[in-house]
């Protein structure tokens, strides 16, 4: 992942899964949109980047010259482009809504121990970490209630950040003796 919004599809379809509401019923909150159409039930999502974690992992990759290079240097001279991958924890907030929130908030609970969720974490590389309480948000709505409930998913993505390195593209280099010690000069 490198940004936030190339998982809003990935968060989407996980909570479609753990919770068994039809995918075009799970909205990223926030939007300023009104919600989907009906009293059915539905959910919003709202990714929160918490924190990075562990070790980074790095790897490098050629990539043509960014610099002017020295002619000495040949013709075929590459840079590099170095990939940073970090674990990153994100709070994945959730509101279920409407008949039903309950006992989607239930499913939800233990969603990672289901084999459709479980394989859909290991194929985008997420690792769910634990879901918090659910919180009763039930309240008054025009003429009734309106079951709502809310719960926070911690999971880790791998993070990958991205920038080009300038290798030295050649540079001259003279050592001169002054008073008995030696001196660089370039």
């Amino acid at each position: 992942m490198k940004t936030i919004e190339e998982m809003y599809p990935v968060f989407q379809q996980l909570i479609s899964l753990a919770t068994f509401i039809p995918l075009d019923r799970v909205v990223l909150a926030d939007q300023g949109r009104n919600p989907p159409i009906s009293n059915d039930l539905y959910a919003t999502y709202s990714p929160v980047p918490v924190r990075a974690y562990g070790q980074t992992r790095r790897k490098r990759e050629f990539i043509p010259a960014i610099a002017e290079t020295d002619p000495a240097l040949g013709e075929d001279w590459q840079d590099l482009q170095e990939i940073a991958c970090t674990s990153m924890e994100f709070l994945l907030s959730i509101n279920l809504l409407n008949t039903g929130a309950a006992t989607a908030a239930m499913q939800l609970a233990n969603a990672n121990f289901i084999t459709p969720v479980s394989d859909y974490l290991f194929r985008h590389k997420i690792a769910w970490r634990f879901s918090s309480n659910f919180r009763n948000l039930t309240g008054l709505l025009q003429a009734g209630l309106q079951p709502r409930y809310q719960a926070d998913i911690h999971i880790f993505i791998e993070k990958t950040v991205s920038y080009a390195l300038l290798r030295a593209a050649g540079f001259d280099i003279q050592i001169r003796e002054r008073d008995c010690s030696y001196g660089l000069s370039g």
